[in-house]
């Protein structure tokens, strides 16, 4: 068996198809041989058989210098080629005594994608849904949420995750975590390597991924000193492993997060690029969750990748603007004795020491009026130089950083999924997890371009044959 790809051409207003290839020869098909051409609507292939009673013949040409004899197969018809003729570009399988020509695997497996969610949504049946890089499950919840807003149910497959206490925290208090759900704790690339588990778990609708950003961030790439974010000996190279989940998974939607930077790396010319290549309709933006009603200036990139068949236009949200109010209504009530205030003199030196050495790193100071709270990072429960500090109400000279509860509220994360975690443990999830606020508005969007898809009929796909089952 040989198999081809073959770009269709256009020759007096009719799709042609012109072979000249050795491969004719191998699969039975010499000059002069007796042929029928069989047209198959229903499954969206053309199919050319030797046989004695043909209607027409293989034609032939001299190819060289050394005039070398060479069978031709040239058709160009609407009649003939009609059920592949909008493809533009079609795979050719060569057998003995018979060719097939139909879609490419990308072009078949797409429509494949795109049938398999309509048909979900027309019976209403809930989307299955898998997420790597889980963490404790916010990014996961808030899509969840904005799915359900716009009237589309969904269930957690699969999750997967590298800390193994993170995976245990989910299992008891995640609401998405059921019966049904697989629950991974391993390294992602090692999860994706697994055929066992791949077989069980089978396709899915939406696969979300969190792609690791620590050598995206700007953070990331100062403390390693790396020169592109591919360098990160941990997180640097999984950008190949993400593109394994969504080829073994084949999610007719894909929905990745990261730092805004990560849009500018190689692995994201390769992730939109590779999606293109796949069949994927691919959106892009920069969203800030002040935009969406949060204190906190936290902006992610978003990517959402899905069939031509959904009518998406992201662009609309980033316009949306809406007022958050002041910080005063997400604090505890902490009394002013508490041993949390403290005078932090040491940070209070070190600012004075940057700013004689003009390194421009000055505290960030807060109070319960503040309508803006800057970034709140992983590592926040360090207390750092450049963490915000909220200001005693009524000592100036006493301060003490966010709680856990406190940050939760300004993510717009429901405390029952961070619930029994430690302080430090707490910090350093929200510190790395969106805004629920954009990934919520993303999942009404998305459902709303779903409810839309689940209207109309989509369009006829292509056959999905797998090569071992086309008929010789």
């Amino acid at each position: 068996m040989d198999i081809f790809t073959r770009r269709l051409g256009l020759h007096r207003g009719a799709p042609r198809l012109y072979l000249d290839t050795p491969a004719l020869s191998r699969a039975g098909f010499l000059p002069g041989a007796s042929i029928r051409v069989r047209s198959d609507p229903e499954n969206a292939r053309v199919v050319v058989e030797v046989c004695d009673d043909g209607d027409r013949r293989v034609s032939r040409k001299t190819r060289g210098h050394a005039e070398t004899l060479v069978p031709v197969i040239d058709l160009n018809s609407q009649v003939d080629l009609g059920p592949i003729a909008g493809y533009g570009i079609v795979r050719v399988v060569f057998q003995q005594r018979a060719i097939h020509i139909l879609a490419t695997a990308c072009h078949a497996r797409s429509h494949e994608r795109a049938l398999r969610l309509f048909m979900r949504l027309r019976d209403g049946q809930p989307l299955s849904c898998a997420s790597i890089a889980f963490g404790v499950g916010i990014t996961s919840w808030a899509l969840h949420e904005g799915l359900a807003d716009a009237g589309v149910r969904a269930s957690l497959r699969l999750a997967n995750e590298i800390d193994e206490d993170l995976v245990d925290h989910g299992i008891r208090v995640h609401p998405l975590m059921d019966g049904d759900t697989v629950v991974v704790n391993a390294p992602m690339q090692d999860a994706v390597a697994d055929a066992w588990l791949l077989q069980r778990i089978g396709h899915v609708d939406v696969l979300e991924a969190g792609i690791p950003c620590s050598g995206a961030s700007r953070a990331g790439v100062s403390k390693r000193g790396l020169q592109r974010m591919e360098d990160h000996p941990l997180v640097g190279h999984l950008v190949a492993a993400v593109i394994q989940w969504i080829a073994a998974l084949q999610p007719a939607i894909f929905f990745a997060e990261n730092v805004p930077d990560y849009q500018r790396t190689a692995s994201a010319s390769i992730l939109r690029s590779w999606l293109r290549d796949a069949g994927y309709v691919v959106h892009e933006a920069v969203l800030d969750a002040v935009d969406f009603g949060s204190v906190e200036g936290r902006r992610r990139w978003f990517l959402v990748a899905g069939p031509a068949e959904l009518a998406l236009q992201l662009h609309d949200l980033a316009s949306q603007s809406r007022s958050a109010g002041k910080l005063e209504a997400l604090l505890d009530a902490v009394p002013g004795d508490d041993p949390c205030w403290r005078p932090v003199v040491y940070l209070k030196s070190k600012e004075q020491r940057d700013a004689d050495k003009g390194s421009g790193f000055s505290m960030q100071w807060l109070t319960p009026q503040s309508t803006r709270v800057p970034t709140l990072r992983k590592g926040y429960h360090k207390g750092g130089s450049t963490d915000p500090r909220l200001l005693h109400p009524s000592d100036p000279g006493l301060s003490r950083l966010l709680t856990p509860r406190e940050h939760a509220r300004i993510k717009g994360v429901p405390e029952h999924l961070i619930g029994g975690l430690s302080a430090t443990a707490t910090h350093e999830a929200l510190g790395q997890a969106v805004d629920t606020r954009p990934v919520r508005a993303l999942g009404r969007w998305l459902g709303r371009a779903l409810a839309t898809m689940a209207e109309p009929a989509v369009g006829k796909p292509c056959a999905t044959v797998e090569f071992d089952s086309i008929a010789a």
